[in-house]
């Protein structure tokens, strides 16, 4: 059994801070590789390969959920169903991008530009 006594789960506020951090984190990170996978020779600039730059779209909902969560100046703007319908139009994103990047994985003509593909499906399918 897996001992989870490391996460307090009364302490919901300290969790969520938590859990954006590691999702930002995540959304930068598959916006680094995928411009560096643009950038590898043997990348064929597509529709497959330049669709995932549209991850920013991610992190500015991101942003939306947390400066309405933590700051006091833009919390009269804070909507839990504008947060539902935004989590369901980034689950789908990421859904999209799971598929496409594996169908443009294979298109690459280098081993670069195929193992980042295959990077980018993989963090696209954590941010799933």
């Amino acid at each position: 059994m897996i001992n989870f006594d490391f996460i307090d789960l009364t302490d919901r506020p300290r969790l969520k801070r938590r859990l954006h951090i590691l999702i930002a984190s995540l959304i930068c990170l598959t916006f680094i590789f995928i411009i560096v996978r643009l950038a590898t020779p043997g990348t064929p600039v597509n529709r497959a390969n330049v669709w995932g730059i549209a991850c920013i779209k991610a992190a500015i909902f991101l942003t939306y959920q947390v400066l309405t969560t933590y700051k006091d100046r833009f919390k009269r703007w804070a909507s839990p169903k504008a947060n539902m319908i935004l989590d369901i139009i980034d689950t789908v994103f990421w859904f999209a991008l799971f598929i496409i990047s594996i169908l443009g994985a294979g298109e690459g003509t280098s081993a670069g530009s195929k193992a980042l593909g295959a990077i980018v499906a993989i963090l696209a399918l954590v941010l799933w």
